[in-house]
């Protein structure tokens, strides 16, 4: 199956999950889906009990990695149906008491990156060759946690982080510009000591390209790539819009209107 014939399954997993909880953060799920998907899918053996690490430290976006268990077959058949729900091994963060194949259960913004240091350093000692896959969401960034990491990571030359920001310009309730306007992004995790990359982050190719230099070591520094994404991408009426950041059911019209698209 094609990799876009796959994402617009995800995304209509990810509506469907939260329509029947009547709750979930559907807009930052729709913007990371394609980052998601393309460090799993290919980069991660979860069959091995030894083996790379994915965080999602935006842990709202918890739909989009479920979506993507669902997919590689490790929940239960319609488990996705009991997001939210009481009981349910899929919370609206992740909690890794309930879902033992997380790697680490997130929900307090900021956190995601330190706890990718102490596997890093976990993984050099033990000499493995493992990876860890870290995703932060933009809005993220004004967490002061992540720059101690960033720090750290910079300063010890970290070469088995990889460090991504989902770029869709928004967090809960405006744009970023609105709230704590960002204008030396780049320059800022320069100055950490990173090689800042920005690519687009729907693009399964350049998604590959980064990870594919990341693996090789073509640059010396610790990689951060900025995503340029869009909140709710996939569905027009959604795309760029905050108002469906967190939502509860849908409307019908909305909701078949949704479902059309990613049927196309």
């Amino acid at each position: 199956m094609e990799d876009n014939i796959i994402l617009k399954k995800l995304r209509k997993n990810i509506l469907n999950s939260i329509q029947n909880s009547d709750s979930g953060h559907l807009g930052p799920s729709f913007s990371c889906i394609e980052i998601l998907y393309t460090i799993m899918k290919n980069n991660i053996n979860f069959k091995k009990k030894s083996r790379s690490r994915i965080i999602l430290s935006k842990g709202h976006a918890a739909p989009a990695l479920y979506s993507i268990y669902d997919h590689l077959g490790l929940l239960k058949k319609n488990e996705l149906n009991t997001l939210r729900k009481f009981k349910s091994r899929l919370q609206g963060h992740p909690d890794k008491k309930k879902l033992n194949i997380l790697d680490f259960g997130t929900g307090a913004l900021g956190q995601g990156l330190s706890v990718a240091i102490g596997y890093s350093l976990a993984f050099k000692l033990q000499k493995s060759r493992n990876k860890i896959y870290c995703l932060l969401g933009d809005g993220e960034l004004q967490e002061g946690q992540i720059w101690e990491a960033a720090m750290y990571i910079g300063s010890k030359k970290i070469d088995n982080i990889l460090t991504f920001i989902d770029g869709n310009k928004f967090q809960n309730e405006k744009l970023i510009s609105e709230t704590l306007k960002e204008t030396n992004l780049k320059k800022k995790w320069e100055s950490f000591g990173f090689k800042f990359v920005k690519i687009n982050g729907h693009s399964i190719d350049q998604l590959n390209r980064v990870i594919k230099n990341f693996k090789e070591k073509k640059y010396t520094q610790p990689m951060v790539v900025y995503c340029d994404t869009i909140k709710g991408k996939g569905v027009s009426f959604m795309e760029g819009k905050n108002k469906y950041h967190s939502v509860k059911k849908l409307p019908s019209t909305e909701y078949d209107q949704a479902m059309r698209e990613l049927d196309d």
